[in-house]
């Protein structure tokens, strides 16, 4: 289970919404300065990630509490994000070039089976977000 730190910013009825940073590895490393993706990270700024949890302890705004994601579910959302487009491509790329012979052609046609494959993954994302497998959960109250 992958376990974060997140801040309660509301709380009705046994949903609480909190609040955690992205967290970098970049802000204790020694060779900060000379690496380009410290320099990416702070133009990306911090960014604030906000989820509702359900839970049967009674939280108040502003407390602490650590919050959980099964490893499973964050697996299968990089394998739907990074690896499926990825096949696609390659795929895409290996039938055009036995159906085309011109590579304008080769590169719309692998430019449009990537684009549908983002918009499939779009949707289907929004449901797995339904599913309660890959809602973070409310581990303990920290204070």
């Amino acid at each position: 289970m992958l376990i974060e730190s997140a801040v309660v910013i509301d709380y009705k009825s046994g949903i609480a919404k909190v609040k955690c940073q992205s967290q970098s590895a970049c802000g204790s490393c020694a060779a900060k300065a000379s690496c380009g993706s410290s320099v990416l990270s702070e133009l990306a700024g911090e960014q604030e990630h906000i989820f509702q949890v359900e839970t049967i302890t009674p939280v108040s705004i502003g407390q602490r509490v650590e919050i959980g994601l099964p490893e499973r579910s964050l697996l299968q959302s990089v394998s739907l994000v990074y690896v499926l487009p990825l096949l696609v491509i390659l795929l895409s790329t290996f039938i055009g070039s036995q159906l085309f012979s011109h590579e304008l052609l080769l590169a719309l046609f692998i430019l449009v089976c990537t684009a549908t494959t983002f918009i499939g993954v779009r949707f289907y994302s929004q449901k797995l977000n339904k599913k309660s497998a890959f809602q973070p959960i409310l581990i303990r109250v920290l204070n």
